[in-house]
């Protein structure tokens, strides 16, 4: 059944006032290229609050990984911009649902994917990307609220210098990797690029169970008692394939995860 015309409307992100940010000084992009990351779990709800780092700079555009399990996700958050996105319907699902393979929508959220890539409805896990560019104006926290009392988690992160016209270079999901740890699909880089590597993983973790690739480091980390959220980040130093990047530690059970390389594209 399809959601009702109040349950399926956008999320409005609302705004909460708080002090505005800073602008950017003469700053080497080269060496600066993150200003901090914030992670928060909402548990068995729907209506989550998040906050842009403290260190944020007018100028500088907020990444939002918001992620759930047995829930819905929305393509769309008012004054928000969608860069990436992969849901699945069940554990081994071979590859991530995109928002193009979506058949049957309401609103901003889907209901259902395309039977011939495996079908569902997407619920079992997810994490769509969002994007903003901050100005003076800006907001430093904003609340979601999605249909449901499922877990919704969210991590932020501000990058500076990225391009305002197109942000994000390229992206790459996978949705069963079939290994203990987490291994990030590949994806073309280019030189001072920013490489962003988010997990979403359906079962609690701790941060040494799935340690930083090599190269990169934690941006940000959330759990709860059945979920885990991860962001790994590095200033690009070459351009070519990111290869094979995997998590240290013990990791987890295979497939219990759905991973994201999203290349920021700086100026």
């Amino acid at each position: 059944a399809f959601l009702s015309e109040s349950t399926a409307a956008t999320p409005s992100a609302e705004l909460i006032p708080e002090p505005r940010f800073s602008s950017i000084g003469n700053v080497n992009l080269a060496e600066e290229w993150n200003h901090g990351s914030t992670a928060v779990t909402s548990a068995n709800d729907g209506t989550i609050k998040f906050y842009a780092p403290t260190d944020t700079k007018v100028g500088d555009t907020l990444f939002l990984f918001l992620s759930r399990t047995d829930g819905l996700l929305p393509f769309r958050i008012d004054q928000w911009n969608r860069g990436a996105e992969c849901f699945k319907s069940f554990n081994n699902q071979d590859s991530c649902f995109r928002a193009a393979d979506c058949v049957k929508r309401d609103g901003p959220y889907c209901l259902e994917f395309d039977e011939e890539l495996g079908g569902g409805n997407g619920r079992d896990l997810g994490t769509v990307v969002f994007y903003r560019h901050v100005t003076e104006d800006d907001p430093g926290c904003w609340t979601v609220e999605l249909p449901g009392k499922t877990t919704v988690w969210a991590i932020v992160t501000a990058i500076q210098g990225v391009n305002r016209d197109r942000p994000i270079f390229r992206t790459s999901g996978t949705s069963c990797d079939a290994e203990w740890e987490s291994e990030f699909p590949s994806v073309y880089c280019k030189e001072n690029d920013v490489l962003l590597l988010s997990q979403c993983f359906d079962d609690t973790a701790l941060k040494r169970h799935f340690q930083p690739p090599e190269g990169t480091e934690l941006l940000g980390f959330t759990n709860s008692v059945d979920e885990a959220g991860f962001l790994f980040g590095k200033r690009l130093e070459e351009t070519g394939m990111s290869g094979k990047l995997i998590t240290g530690g013990r990791g987890g059970p295979k497939c219990k995860d759905a991973l994201v390389s999203l290349v920021v594209n700086r100026e």
